[in-house]
């Protein structure tokens, strides 16, 4: 399968230590060590961190070609704790990766069998241009969102580009309200991910994950509401890139050709390898 993966690389700095992430960047990783080739849109600075990313994708056998440098601080989230060790966390604005430019010759090449993009990388109009011309003019199969809400992070416009563009999105239970707040589908005794599907026609798959509980999908075209059960219960150590290696390895397994509910199992399988260790990739 081959994939092209638009969106934010962002390191995550403690007072100690600087993680790498990003659920675009997570997401690709965990494509790219289930042998799929992966090309990353993103942009860095060129700082430090700039080449740490890039060797960090390097690492994980992500193809870098549409990899931009520009004059910008490569994406950052400072952490900080309390006395109690709660953290706070605040994402750095007008980064490398809110800055992503392409040029017309290259968008019009663009083509995959998946291309994947989400919320926050639309928080700036530049990305956020650069993104609309690449749904308009590439060349995909299927087109996946990770809705992804991250607080100050995303607005009605930019939930409502991804819902009417994707043909499978992937939506948590945590992220649910918003899409009813934001009066992007109605609120009725009907499933969650149906009123997505019906709300949304350009949509073939809703993908809900429901933590702890696992997931469902509805599929459009048989009407059917597939549940993935309650998953085998495991010591959780982080849960920081979970969803995005569940949504990796259900667009892997349903590209190449497996069930819904065999792709909703590996999936969770998966993800619980990812909260049982500290990494967010940890393969």
């Amino acid at each position: 399968m081959k994939a092209i993966v638009y969106g934010e690389v962002i390191w995550d700095v403690y007072p100690d230590a600087s993680v790498i992430g990003g659920a675009p960047f997570n997401f690709s990783a965990n494509l790219a060590h289930l042998e799929d080739e992966v090309y990353l849109i993103t942009a860095v600075g060129q700082d430090d961190l700039g080449k740490a990313a890039v060797e960090e994708m390097n690492k994980h056998g992500i193809h870098t070609d549409f990899v931009q440098k520009n004059n910008f601080q490569t994406g950052k989230c400072l952490v900080t704790l309390d006395n109690n060790g709660v953290p706070s966390y605040n994402v750095l604005t007008n980064t490398a990766y809110d800055n992503i430019e392409l040029s017309d010759t290259t968008i019009e090449r663009l083509n995959g069998d998946v291309f994947y993009f989400n919320t926050l990388i639309q928080r700036n109009s530049v990305s956020k241009n650069t993104l609309e011309q690449i749904l308009k003019r590439g060349s995909f199969t299927e087109i996946f969102c990770d809705i992804n809400l991250r607080k100050d992070c995303f607005d009605k416009d930019s939930t409502d580009l991804c819902l009417k563009t994707a043909t499978i999105v992937k939506i948590s239970n945590e992220e649910g309200h918003f899409l009813e707040e934001m009066g992007l589908i109605p609120i009725t005794e009907k499933h969650f991910a149906q009123r997505v599907s019906e709300a949304y026609p350009n949509l073939k798959q809703v993908v809900y994950t429901l933590g702890k509980d696992g997931s469902e999908v509805y599929d459009r075209d048989s009407g059917a509401l597939i549940s993935s059960g309650r998953p085998a219960e495991v010591e959780v150590v982080s849960t920081v890139g979970a969803g995005d290696c569940f949504g990796a390895t259900y667009m892997h397994r349903i590209m190449n050709g497996e069930s819904i509910s065999e792709a909703i199992k590996k999936a969770t399988e998966r993800s619980n390898i990812v909260v049982a260790n500290k990494e967010a990739v940890p393969f």
